[in-house]
Parts: C-alpha cells; structure tokens; sequence
C-alpha cells in the first residue's frame, strides 16, 4: 500500500475524494434533525445562550434539568433545537 501512495495520480485522487467527501458532510443541512444543546451549569447560562439558535431552520425550546446517569444529582440545564417545517 505505501507503494501506491508514492505515485502522485494516486495521491491526488485521494486527497481529492476527501476533500470533496469533508464539504458534503459538513455543507449538508440537517434533514429535520432536532438535536440537544451543549450543557450549561446554570438555568441563567442556559436562558441566555437559547437566542443564538434561533434561525429561519430551528427554534430552541425550553431549558429543563439535565440529571446524572441515575438520576440523584442534576448535572447542568439543556434544550432541544427543534428544525421547523
């Protein structure tokens, strides 16, 4: 395989199909994706980072309480993205 990357065509056709690859995936708008935000420590932090997310694509939601894997101490303040039809 180290070989076939010394020849330049080669090279070239791989870093062409990469590139190509990364500007599909990350041009790509999301298909009715609804997604939840990072995690804020704060219900204040939470409230005022919701402005940012609102476009003519998505709405976000209410802030609710993020809790650990079992349920007993709450970890930080989230919200959904929600895509608009």
């Amino acid at each position: 395989m180290a070989n076939i990357l010394r020849h330049p065509r080669v090279r070239g056709a791989i870093t062409v199909g990469a590139v190509a690859g990364g500007l599909v995936l990350t041009m790509a708008t999301p298909a009715q994706a609804d997604y939840n935000s990072p995690l804020y420590s704060t219900l204040k932090a939470c409230n005022a980072a919701r402005p940012s997310y609102v476009s003519s694509w998505t709405s976000p939601q209410a802030c609710y309480p993020m809790y650990n894997w079992n349920g007993t101490k709450r970890i930080g303040y989230s919200f959904l993205v929600k895509t608009r039809y």
